[in-house]
């Protein structure tokens, strides 16, 4: 297929074969070592939440450091019809939803609707979810097509990247010192869609959308935590053509561009390219 066609609105679902998945194997090792007592799934529901962050923030480093794990994408980027050396990547984040984590405190910002632009994100990213352990149906996350293209009233015009980062950045520790200051856009109002749907699925299969659809986390009830790998890529040429879906109600200051690295070499974008799609894809 091709890609545009995501910009569009177009989902897809898919599944790995077997030498994508041994790519992500090592994922597995690092959750098994790093809860190395008994049942991954089962104890990271069971143990307190700034233990578990401790916890994440040392598997997602041994992630970020094996350059062998990106070999996954190749076959899905070929589906794409996309050449990797046009491909800039952001980190690759692994994300544990323990056991009815809805109810607790630190629940609450995380689970906001939004679409990725709302948090600066490029209007032509491109998201890849990966679940690592099983994620049942309704455990997963929502998708709301029919604001895809449609204006929603929300808070994106108080996010600024700066002081996003100057406030502990993306995944950010609960107990940081200014959490407190961090703006999570989120829409202003009920939403509703007749058309929404859950993602749920098992380690080998994938679910591809754009950044722009309205999505966000479900309540996992499913008795065990959840792991899923997301990756976050935009095209090379589609930036320098300010190709992407239409912004239609994105204000939030700055751009994660300057962050996102080629998958072969890890050159980022010229700066001339990057703030020039910021200009253009930026709202009047």
């Amino acid at each position: 297929m091709e890609i545009e066609t995501l910009y569009s609105g177009t989902t897809v679902c898919g599944k790995l074969n077997q030498k994508s998945k041994s790519f992500l194997n090592p994922i597995h090792t690092y959750i098994k070592e790093e809860f190395s007592s008994g049942d991954p799934c089962l104890l990271s529901s069971q143990i307190p939440y700034d233990v578990l962050q401790v916890s994440m923030a040392k598997i997602r480093k041994r992630i970020y450091e094996n350059q062998k794990i990106k070999g996954f994408l190749f076959p899905i980027l070929e589906d794409l019809n996309l050449d990797p050396e046009d491909v800039y990547v952001d980190l690759f984040r692994l994300r544990c939803v323990p056991n009815e984590f809805h109810l607790k405190e630190e629940a609450s910002s995380v689970q906001f609707l939004h679409r990725d632009p709302w948090y600066a994100n490029p209007q032509n990213q491109i998201n890849l979810w990966v679940p690592i352990t099983k994620v049942e149906l309704g455990a997963g996350f929502a998708v709301y097509p029919s604001y895809f293209a449609k204006p929603l009233e929300n808070n994106s015009h108080l996010f600024d990247l700066h002081h996003w980062k100057e406030t502990g950045g993306f995944q950010a520790y609960a107990s940081h010192p200014r959490m407190s200051e961090k703006v999570f856009p989120r829409p202003v109002g009920n939403v509703q869609d007749p058309d929404v749907f859950s993602v749920s699925g098992d380690f080998g299969e994938y679910f591809i959308f754009s950044s722009q659809h309205l999505h966000g986390t479900e309540n996992n009830t499913q008795g065990c935590s959840r792991f899923s790998l997301e990756v976050r890529f935009v095209v090379g040429e589609h930036v320098k053509k300010c190709l992407s879906p239409r912004n239609v109600d994105n204000r939030s200051k700055g751009t994660t561009l300057s962050e996102m690295t080629q998958l072969l070499s890890g050159h980022v974008l010229p700066d001339h390219i990057i703030q020039s799609y910021a200009n253009q894809s930026a709202l009047s």
